[in-house]
Formats: structure tokens, C-alpha cells, sequence
């Protein structure tokens, strides 16, 4: 059902035209057509939880899931497919979203770079068991997305350039990005360090990930 851009709702006990917040509304929407939690959608839209809530409402005809948001500091080192699939989406974020950007300016942004990740992840030919698992090979989910772009916006995360492929690739801010080998090729030459806790069979389909490598798109 489609979200009109002209709503009127309830608010503190009387009727509240918001047809001037078209922009937020539908980039609310969106995102909650996506799987964005509440707390994520206010803070992209700049809409308060109540306005977030009764959105969700009239576009899924249920309550919001509750609950916390993912939070894993070092998600990105737990596997390769989480590494590659977040420096995808965050190589996105940093190419085309504006650091100057703020409000519902990043908020686009934001979907935008998630909507076109999503794109690319779903185009590969060869994806791994992990990724199969997931609809549309969808492993970043837009809630972890957000924690992640918060992340690397603290400088918590950043890029460092392969030394065998020269891919970009994200590393912790504790790692030394000029001697540093993306976890791919890691996978790939057998040499698996210890800290990226990768299991075997992100080690058997090292290869097959390669397909949707960063600096393809």
C-alpha cells in the first residue's frame, strides 16, 4: 500500500497535517520497506519515534519490531563475507555520500548507497552457502549498515588498499593499513591470520567471492 505524502494523524491529542514533511515521510517509508528499525529511521529522518511508529503503521499494518538495534564492534573481522560485504557498502557510502551532508540529505543518501548495495549483492553469479542463506544475498542487513557507516564515520573503521589485488578492503583502527592483505586473498593463499577468525568454508569459497569484489563497481 502506497504511503500518500499528504497524511494526517493523530498527534498529542489532535489532528497534525504533515503533508510539508513529504521528503521524510517517504524516505521513512522506504526505509522501513527495507528493514530499517525505528530508532534508525528517526535518526536518518529527523522525525520523532511517535511520528516514526504511526508510519510504519499505515505501511506494514502492525507495530514496529522492538528490540535492540545489532551492535558488534567487530562484526567486520568475524568472516570474510562480512568484511567484503560491508567495505562494499561502506566503499559506496564514502564515494557518493557527501561527509557535508546532514538531515534527510544524508538520510537519501544513505538509502540510496544501501539500495544500490543491495543491487550489486544480488547480481552475483556464484554466491557462497553463507550468502545463499540470506534473500537476495542480503548479508549486511540496513540496521548493522547503519551501525557500520556510524563506525567509520568515528574513524573506528577505515580502508586500506590490498597489497596483492589492490582492492579496499575495511580494517579496525588498530591495523596497520600499509602492510595488510585483504581477507579474500588471506583466504586465498592459505595464510589466514588468526585475528580475522575466518572459518572453512568462508575458506572454500574465498574464490567465488572475488566476483563481487569492491573495485568492480
Amino acid at each position: 500500500m502506497m504511503l500518500m505524502i499528504r497524511v494526517i494523524i493523530m498527534d498529542n491529542g489532535g489532528f497534525v497535517d504533515l503533508s510539508h514533511f513529504g521528503a521524510e515521510l517517504m524516505l521513512a517509508k522506504t526505509l522501513f520497506e527495507y528493514g530499517a528499525r525505528t530508532p534508525v529511521v528517526c535518526a536518518l529522518c529527523g522525525i520523532k519515534r511517535k511520528t516514526a511508529t504511526r508510519i510504519y503503521w499505515l505501511a506494514q499494518h502492525q507495530a514496529p519490531i522492538k528490540g535492540m538495534l545489532p551492535w558488534d564492534p567487530h562484526w567486520i573481522g568475524r568472516s570474510t563475507i562480512n568484511n567484503l560485504h560491508a567495505s562494499i557498502f561502506l566503499g559506496l557510502i564514502q564515494d557518493y555520500a557527501s561527509v557535508r551532508a546532514n538531515g534527510t540529505e544524508f538520510g537519501l543518501q544513505f538509502c540510496n548507497a544501501y539500495a544500490l548495495y543491495c543491487r550489486i549483492v544480488a547480481h552475483n553469479p556464484k554466491p557462497c552457502s553463507r550468502e545463499a542463506g540470506f534473500e537476495h544475498h542480503r548479508v549486511l542487513d540496513i540496521n548493522r549498515a547503519w551501525q557500520l557507516t556510524r563506525q567509520f564515520h568515528a574513524s573506528a573503521l577505515h580502508f586500506a588498499t590490498c597489497l596483492c589485488c589492490q582492492a579496499r578492503f575495511l580494517i579496525s583502527r588498530q591495523e596497520d593499513q600499509h602492510a595488510a592483505r585483504c581477507p579474500v586473498c588471506e583466504n586465498k593463499t592459505g595464510s589466514v591470520a588468526s585475528k580475522h577468525r575466518i572459518s572453512r568454508p568462508f575458506s572454500q569459497n574465498a574464490g567465488k567471492t572475488l566476483a563481487i569484489r569492491l573495485d568492480r563497481y
